[in-house]
């Protein structure tokens, strides 16, 4: 049974006059009940019932929606309204002291409402693990997500980059859920990878979200540019997290952000996305030997782990303290219980516990690399879908700093200067090192701590020594030409 209609006010001054026009609009419009009009205005059953009861006259946002439900004009009924107030005394302007406050309760009270019609949108995955370590990471993210100035300045969307496999995805997901305690208006997820599936565009993305937040179907504007508009501003109006993850490049999600009072927005990305401006960044490395022995401990027990800590040690060291490759393998050995550490990691590795050199050293690493898949995930894939975007002559790089002759670092990482990788190629450096730059937005490479330096790590070196010679597969293009066209094929999703 719908709601009962409220008696009207028993004066017959403007304010009640105003509700009678509303309520022989909703008459004209068939008397669709309350609470269907409510998923349709996004205000509650109860503060529509009120705006057609004549007590007081509702704010200008409220009869609006209330018009809009039954089919009325904006323009029109937007004109009734400045009328009425200003016939009741008062012109329905604010003093600029108070104008932020009472906008900060409306949209209070609109929120409230909307909560109360439909559920807000939880789309966060779920965390499949405590997140092992980036303490100092987390301490500055929360911090770069938090507003300054007194509140003054709303918090800048937030950008956390690093290469396949860093954890960005776990570290942006730790982090949304402890936001998330803080924005009751719901939390929107989207996948950005090209391997989900879903829309990839921010028209596309806009409407989904606006989906989730209970816009009727037939309310969301076809024009993208519209359609953006409405995400932005239902974003500025609530308490809301938006999480972009695996962004591939700037232009799929700048029309989506803002610095909303009190939303916030997260994004992951293997590209630092440096076309974007007025965001904040967090750029994830390796873990340290510490977390991974911990991230080990989670994963197959510390009663096991600190019974055959050289095992483990020995299994981190391959990974090059790369979190997916930890995971991965972790639960590949966790799946044989009966096994003793020792030998289930040399079965992983390949190589015996003598290990091997040169060319069946590359074999074996390649092997592992191989063996890092459970289930539908795979670190080989991952880095697949970042090599399959490189120009050729971004590959032929690639595989010329995997074949360096410059020994693993004690972590295991290869490093190498701009300087030196352009003379394996007899190219001026200033081109290589744009290269290099591009190969780290794609999730390939990682910044040492000295100026002009790279670092390869050893699941990245592997997988390039497995594939096929560039030079044999497409012509190579001048550096000058690959670097004009890199911008629009090595972006890659996080």
């Amino acid at each position: 049974m719908g709601r009962l209609e409220r008696p009207l006010a028993p004066d017959a001054g403007p304010v009640t006059a105003f509700a009678r026009e509303l309520r022989r609009l909703r008459t004209a419009a068939g008397s669709p009940g309350y609470r269907d009009m409510a998923t349709r205005a996004m205000f509650s059953a109860s503060v529509l019932s009120d705006a057609a009861a004549g007590y007081r006259l509702p704010t200008l946002q409220v009869a609006l929606a209330f018009a809009e439900a039954c089919g009325g004009d904006r323009a029109t009924w937007e004109r009734r309204w400045h009328e009425a107030a200003r016939a009741d005394g008062d012109d329905g302007s604010a003093r600029p002291a108070v104008k932020a406050v009472q906008q900060h309760q409306e949209n209070e009270l609109r929120a409230a409402d909307v909560r109360a019609v439909l559920p807000p949108p939880s789309q966060l995955p779920m965390e499949a693990h405590p997140l092992v370590g980036r303490r100092e990471l987390l301490q500055r993210a929360r911090a770069l997500t938090a507003p300054s100035y007194g509140g003054q300045r709303p918090a800048a969307p937030l950008v956390i980059s690093g290469q396949v496999g860093v954890g960005k995805t776990a570290f942006a997901l730790r982090l949304a859920h402890e936001l998330a305690v803080n924005l009751p208006d719901g939390q929107l997820y989207a996948n950005l990878d090209p391997a989900a599936d879903g829309r990839k565009d921010a028209a596309g993305i806009a409407g989904g979200f606006l989906e989730a937040l209970g816009i009727p179907t037939d309310r969301i504007p076809n024009d993208p540019g519209q359609r953006i508009g409405l995400y932005r501003s239902l974003l500025n109006r609530r308490r809301l997290l938006v999480v972009l993850d695996g962004v591939q490049h700037e232009r799929q999600i700048r029309e989506l952000l803002i610095a909303a009072p009190e939303s916030r927005i997260i994004i992951t990305s293997r590209s630092r996305l440096l076309g974007l401006d007025g965001i904040g960044r967090i750029r994830l490395p390796a873990l340290d030997r510490d977390e991974s022995m911990e991230l080990l401990a989670q994963l197959l027990g510390g009663d096991r782990v600190g019974s055959e800590p050289r095992a483990c040690l020995r299994l981190a060291d391959a990974c090059g303290d790369l979190p997916l490759a930890l995971n991965l393998a972790g639960r590949r050995i966790a799946a044989r219980p009966e096994w003793m550490l020792q030998d289930s990691v040399s079965e992983l590795l390949g190589d015996g516990p003598g290990g091997h050199d040169g060319r069946a050293g590359q074999r074996a690493s390649g092997r592992f690399l191989a063996r890092l898949q459970i289930g539908d995930d795979a670190l080989g894939n991952r880095l697949d879908s970042a090599y399959r975007l490189l120009t050729p002559w971004a590959r032929l790089m690639l595989r010329q700093f995997a074949g360096s002759d410059n020994p693993p670092s004690v972590d295991n990482v290869v490093y190498e200067s701009a300087d030196a990788l352009a003379m394996l190629v007899e190219r001026s450096a200033q081109p290589v090192e744009d290269l290099l730059e591009r190969l780290l937005d794609a999730g390939l490479l990682d910044h040492s701590d000295l100026p002009g330096q790279y670092g390869l790590t050893p699941m990245a070196r592997a997988y390039a020594l497995t594939q096929p010679d560039p030079t044999e597969e497409d012509p190579v293009p001048a550096p000058a030409a690959a670097a004009a066209r890199s911008q629009a094929h090595v972006r890659q999703p996080g």
